[in-house]
């Protein structure tokens, strides 16, 4: 077994595939780096060819030490008819296949290129401003109807603006967008926190304007007046509904006419931790784990569902474990990290459009803003001008101030753009 004093020294990659075996794994925590330090040394892998070779490496390794292991003689079926032999090599093979995910991601991370990041952090920037005019929109009363000020409701993604990371390589844009006005591109589900997503499929300027149009209930993109919400058929957007669940239900449906079709093209589901505990969102999960289509499930974990804490919403320890009752892949990311939601989607999007039927993302960050433009004034105890910057959190707002201090030190565009000027 690897030493204690080793693994309190771990630096590096070597650090973060650690870390995400003690997530996913811990009991196989000291043979997974054992493993490790044997095909990487100290090694640190700089590009995607590097990490494609350690994860075939890392693969032949720790197959071949699992394989090693004896089974105890005796013991009796785990489960009827499943003998203990068998259950153990489900395990290893669980573990083996999160450790090549794991490995996969790295190297996508890797494969990003300086025009992609670039991409991503204008889209957060964009996400933000558009987000800043919604509520300006809201505050200042330009939005009238004759005589009368009708201020909308509108909802900000402030906090969650790296999401828009998980479209960079979705089949999305002008490519997949015909005259006739039909798309033949991947679909999104989008809910009302995901303008970074919607920006993403469509980066143009109509986008934005179409977001504008809604807020202010406009004839036109995207629904003529008659919601408030955002969603483009003709791009791939489909736009929100309440229940928010509804959408769930229609990407399971679409993901089912993609597998038919064969079209290697994919759906995508997004939903807030609050929305996942709602029925439509299990139904829509199994029928697409049962019969592996082509879609991502995604669960935006952003700690408040309206102004339900995560505490009273579930007692699941991360909403990435709620893949295990669906038998498919579920991973926990950093929500305010591009880099690996990027990765997660792109990986996960493979998976897919191989047969392999979907996957379960969880994000984790915070909503540094109320529930809707008018919920500020409670979630933080006083009304904020629209800024750049987080508002701070007073005595009288009803978000967790822990969580609030935490995650106001981690805002993405501001950590994504020091970490683009630190890499050149």
């Amino acid at each position: 077994m690897a030493n204690p004093t080793a693994l309190e020294q771990l630096t590096g990659f070597a650090s973060r595939f650690g870390a995400f075996v003690a997530e996913r794994h811990p009991f196989a925590l000291a043979e997974a780096l054992e493993t490790f330090e044997a095909v990487a040394g100290h090694r640190e892998p700089a590009d995607e060819a590097a990490f494609e070779a350690l994860r075939a490496a890392f693969q032949r390794e720790l197959t071949r030490r699992l394989q090693q292991r004896p089974v105890p003689q005796g013991l009796i079926d785990t489960t009827p008819r499943t003998s203990a032999e068998r259950r153990l090599g489900q395990a290893y093979a669980q573990l083996l296949d999160d450790c090549d995910g794991f490995l996969r991601r790295s190297a996508i991370e890797a494969s990003l290129t300086r025009e992609e990041r670039i991409e991503i952090l204008r889209g957060m920037l964009l996400t933000r401003a558009t987000d800043n005019r919604l509520k300006t929109f809201f505050t200042a009363g330009e939005v009238r109807y004759g005589t009368t000020s009708f201020q909308g409701k509108g909802f900000r993604s402030l906090g969650q603006e790296a999401i828009y990371a998980a479209g960079i390589r979705l089949r999305r844009g002008a490519k997949y967008h015909h005259a006739d006005g039909s798309w033949t591109g991947d679909v999104i589900g989008p809910v009302i926190r995901d303008l970074g997503i919607t920006l993403a499929m469509r980066p143009e300027p109509d986008t934005v304007r179409m977001v504008l149009n809604a807020q202010m209930g406009k004839l036109g993109p995207p629904l003529d007046g008659k919601d408030l919400h955002i969603g483009d058929f003709g791009w791939g957007i489909l736009p929100p509904a309440a229940p928010l669940t509804t959408a769930t239900l229609t990407i399971a449906g679409i993901a089912l006419a993609f597998w038919r079709d064969r079209s290697q093209r994919i759906a995508v589901s997004f939903i807030g931790e609050g929305g996942s505990s709602l029925g439509e969102w299990h139904e829509a999960i199994n029928l697409c784990a049962a019969r592996q289509l082509p879609a991502i499930f995604c669960v935006e974990n952003n700690q408040t569902a309206l102004s339900t804490p995560l505490v009273d919403q579930s007692a699941v320890r991360v909403f990435a474990d709620k893949a295990a009752g669906y038998g498919v892949p579920g991973i926990t990311v950093d929500g305010t990290d591009p880099d690996q939601i990027a990765a997660a989607f792109t990986w996960a999007a493979e998976r897919a459009r191989a047969g392999l039927g979907p996957t379960l993302i969880e994000t984790v960050s915070m909503r540094m803003c109320g529930h809707a433009h008018h919920d500020d004034m409670l979630y933080l105890g006083r009304d904020p001008q629209p800024s750049w910057e987080y508002a701070p959190l007073t005595e009288q707002g009803y978000a967790n101030r822990e969580l609030y201090a935490y995650w106001a030190a981690r805002d993405p565009i501001a950590l994504y753009a020091s970490r683009l000027e630190r890499d050149g």
